[in-house]
């Protein structure tokens, strides 16, 4: 994977919006950053798969589902194409090309016959029973799902779009709807710089970190305790949560972050969570 200083990256980024550049093209064509390795099932994918099986979940909604579609892909063949999936994105994300990508190496490490390449949006629900939406909001869903399904997307979310974005979830979950997420809490940026922390952005204030966050790569730096609290006080019940990876802190923590609170130092979590009956 291609390097670059994280502070440079920011300011290319913030560059590229007053130009209004495109990212994806960049990332595709020049850097290569975008393309699609699959070389095993990704354990965070099994996490949604086990809560889709237990809770005989049939109708899934996948909220930011980026542009390969890999994870709706998995369930595709996972389930032999049992489970109807509606994918929705602010913008239009989705990559044909790597959509093919995905599904021919996801069905090779499955042991499973390829199901087709597909050259456009109508195909793409014919073959893997997956309806892709963009541009477009979760508050005009007019549909009723089972589960609500999301891997590395919350931590993007500005605190008030997250608040929002749970908010209308009340409305297209069913009675008994669930919501299946996946946070990654790593400093995305370290993604692409092996030279900073995997927690980098915890050493810095809120006003400091304003000046490198930017929206191609927004990051809100909430803590796993931080989403517990937003989720109940949004009226969810947390039925599951299953806690990943420790990393290692940066030498220097803003005090900002409590560094009593091991759940600070956190990778990711899995949460899965319902409405609350009241």
């Amino acid at each position: 994977m291609i390097q670059i200083n994280w502070k440079l990256k920011a300011l290319l980024y913030k560059v590229f919006g007053i130009f209004r550049l495109k990212i994806f093209f960049i990332q595709k064509h020049i850097t290569k950053r975008s393309r699609v390795e699959i070389n095993q099932v990704n354990e965070l994918w099994i996490h949604h798969a086990d809560a889709i099986e237990k809770n005989n979940a049939k109708n899934i909604l996948e909220v930011g589902a980026g542009k390969s579609l890999e994870q709706n892909i998995y369930i595709s063949y996972k389930f032999n194409n049992l489970i109807n999936q509606t994918t929705i994105d602010i913008n239009k994300m989705i990559d044909l090309d790597y959509v093919n990508q995905a599904s021919e190496q996801i069905a090779n490490i499955l042991n499973l016959k390829f199901k087709g390449k597909v050259k456009n949006i109508n195909e793409l629900k014919d073959l893997y029973k997956i309806e892709y939406i963009a541009p477009f909001f979760l508050k005009n869903l007019k549909s009723k799902y089972d589960m609500c399904i999301s891997t590395a997307a919350l931590e993007h979310f500005k605190i008030s779009d997250l608040k929002e974005y749970l908010n209308d979830l009340k409305n297209v979950l069913k009675k008994d709807g669930l919501i299946s997420s996946i946070i990654d809490y790593s400093d995305h940026y370290s993604h692409t710089d092996s030279k900073i922390s995997n927690l980098n952005y915890l050493s810095y204030s809120k006003n400091t970190w304003e000046k490198y966050n930017n929206k191609y790569l927004f990051q809100n730096r909430l803590r796993h305790q931080d989403y517990i609290r937003m989720f109940e006080a949004s009226g969810y019940k947390i039925k599951e949560v299953f806690l990943g990876n420790t990393l290692t802190p940066p030498k220097i923590i803003s005090d900002e972050f409590d560094i009593n609170d091991k759940d600070v130092f956190l990778g990711w979590s899995y949460i899965l969570m319902s409405k609350r009956v009241n």
